[in-house]
């Protein structure tokens, strides 16, 4: 037999081809299920799974009281959540920020959920024509 396919009955030939084919196994899984193991090891955070889809303020509602409508989708497939936290920032005709306020919608919006909720608002804004919205936080549903 000649030399050259000595090498292939070595011990050193056994063992490198083994590694490799742990690490084609690994890659593959990784591969295929790796999404699945990093959501197992994911921990809540509603600024990124709760996302705003509507955010409208209605000041010329009937009565004293202005008003918010706003859509709610939950991007999370895992977790709950209720009294969501929101920062709404009230603007005046030209786009300058008149007063930042922060709102709590309690409210339960289970995981690949959307909601549209309308919630009064009990201060009276004033000049306030329109206004944003943004996630700061939640509570998390067990």
């Amino acid at each position: 037999m000649p030399v050259t396919f000595e090498f292939l009955r070595s011990r050193q030939w056994i063992i490198a081809r083994r590694l490799v084919m742990i690490g084609i196994v690994v890659f593959l899984a990784i591969r295929q299920y790796g999404g699945q193991f990093t959501t197992l090891l994911r921990r809540p955070n509603p600024v990124r799974d709760i996302a705003i889809t509507r955010a409208e303020f209605r000041p010329e509602l009937p009565g004293a009281k202005p008003a918010w409508i706003i859509g709610l989708r939950n991007n999370s497939d895992r977790f709950a959540y209720d009294e969501i936290q929101l920062e709404a920032t009230y603007l005046d005709e030209a786009g300058n920020a008149l007063e930042v306020d922060k709102l709590v919608i309690r409210q339960k919006l289970p995981p690949g959920d959307e909601k549209l909720i309308g919630s009064v608002d009990f201060k009276s804004r004033g000049a306030a024509r329109r206004g944003n919205l943004k996630v700061v936080g939640a509570t998390t549903v067990q």
